[in-house]
């Protein structure tokens, strides 16, 4: 006999609509510790940014019962998932940038030299004193800043090309870059090792006279990672900016940006602090730029690509002397037991100039280019038809060298239309005197 089944009692439904919602939110709350674990948004939440704070700001997703909290602040950072009830936590605010020492003693430093007695000196034009600097985070290790370098180090990868760091010079009689970084383990120039630069205001501490006509309160403005150097006075030897920018990487993401100072000590971000490499050239005014997996050259004076992009670094940019850009770049390779980069020549379009395979060097110049192939040995010297002009047979190829090698070649004297170069008999140092070779370059003879 057929018996009508029961109406659900509401008690029963009530249950039965909490196992549901319970399931749901737990079903919710796993995909949003999921989420929290990969450091990613929670769904079905209020998303709010608290920047009521002086050094900072905290981001908060509150959702069902919970909240997930980024700390974004100078005095804590990190990210929790707490219940609702749990307040933000709120430690007092830190300064970012360090208070400098005001009053300490500054020696007599007749001399002028720029470190004495393990504070830096700062004149001006006139010789006159126009700011000191005692450091901060070490003991009387403080430099002032040279140019740095990223993972690439482009600029010392072709022995040809390469240049070493130099000092940066303060500018406006204002600002100037210490490098005041503690000691690390970390060899530089790996990942992981970062600098202490800071953009300092020049000031004396208080009591100290000087001659100069104006002075300033001594304060640091910024803080960053590295910073590299663009235009260079080669007569001094002195590092400056690109018209007062500045290539710096960020102390937050370890990325490379451009920076503007104002003579009043205005800050403005040129170019956002997005790159794994970021390096000036001299001679063109552009800059090469890494950004994911693409390098290019860039004008940021137009804030545009004036080049192909490529997958290999870019080592340099340079025009000849009928005003056709080309660029540099290069592939690591092995063959063997011998590493070394295989370099390649583009015009500015990314159409090949010089394809060959085992180009280990090249130096580029207004009417021709010299490059090295490692497989045979040999310098070879082309103009820009891409015509053979005069190669000089090498013992071996290898550029690089210290006090227990040579080089396969050095340049001794370059003028316009002339090259006088040695050329080594053997890599150790000490096995025989170097053949002297002087090369026309206008008329592409030479003699010994």
């Amino acid at each position: 006999m057929y018996q009508q089944p029961q109406p659900m009692s509401k008690k029963k439904k009530i249950e039965i609509a909490v196992l549901v919602a319970l399931i749901l939110w737990g079903l919710v709350f796993v995909i949003n510790y999921v989420r929290y674990t990969h450091k990613k948004s929670l769904i079905f939440a209020i998303h709010i940014t608290a920047k009521n704070y002086d050094d900072g700001e905290v981001e908060e997703y509150i959702s069902l019962g919970y909240t997930y909290r980024m700390y974004r602040r100078t005095a804590i950072t990190g990210e929790e998932l707490v219940p609702f009830w749990v307040l933000r936590k709120n430690p007092k605010s830190l300064p970012d940038l360090p208070v400098l020492e005001e009053e300490y003693n500054v020696p007599e430093n007749r001399s002028r030299q720029e470190k004495f007695r393990g504070l830096l000196y700062y004149y001006n034009k006139e010789r006159e004193l126009i700011g000191t600097y005692k450091c901060v985070n070490t003991s009387i290790d403080c430099e002032k800043a040279t140019g740095g370098h990223d993972e690439y180090d482009i600029v010392n990868k072709d022995p040809l090309t390469k240049t070493d760091a130099h000092v940066l010079e303060h500018f406006y009689d204002r600002f100037a870059f210490i490098d005041d970084s503690a000691k690390q383990d970390i060899a530089y120039g790996e990942k992981g090792y970062i600098r202490t630069i800071y953009l300092y205001q020049l000031g004396l501490p208080k009591g100290v006279k000087t001659e100069a006509d104006e002075t300033y309160e001594a304060k640091i403005l910024a803080k960053y990672a590295d910073v590299k150097e663009s235009n260079l006075d080669e007569e001094k030897g002195i590092a400056s900016g690109d018209d007062y920018k500045f290539i710096v990487k960020s102390m937050d993401n370890n990325k490379w940006g451009i920076i503007k100072v104002s003579e009043k000590g205005d800050i403005e971000e040129v170019v956002p602090f997005e790159y794994e490499s970021i390096n000036y050239d001299r001679d063109t005014g552009y800059y090469i730029m890494k950004k994911t997996d693409s390098w290019y050259v860039y004008d940021v004076r137009k804030n545009q690509k004036v080049s192909a992009e490529s997958y290999y670094p870019i080592y340099n940019v340079w025009k000849n002397d009928n005003q056709t850009y080309y660029f540099k770049n290069g592939q690591d390779r092995t063959v063997g037991e011998e590493s070394f980069i295989d370099f390649k020549i583009y015009r500015i379009d990314g159409t090949a100039f010089l394809d060959k395979e085992h180009v280990s060097c090249i130096g580029e110049r207004g009417a021709y280019i010299m490059y090295i192939t490692s497989d045979n040995n040999v310098l070879h010297f082309i103009d820009y038809g891409r015509t053979e002009k005069y190669k000089v047979q090498l013992k071996f190829s290898r550029m690089d060298y210290d006090e227990f090698s040579n080089p396969a070649f050095k340049i001794v004297s370059e003028r316009e239309t002339s090259l006088r170069i040695d050329v080594y008999n053997g890599r150790a140092l000490g096995t025989g005197d170097p053949e002297h070779l002087f090369i026309n370059t206008g008329h592409w003879e030479w003699n010994d």
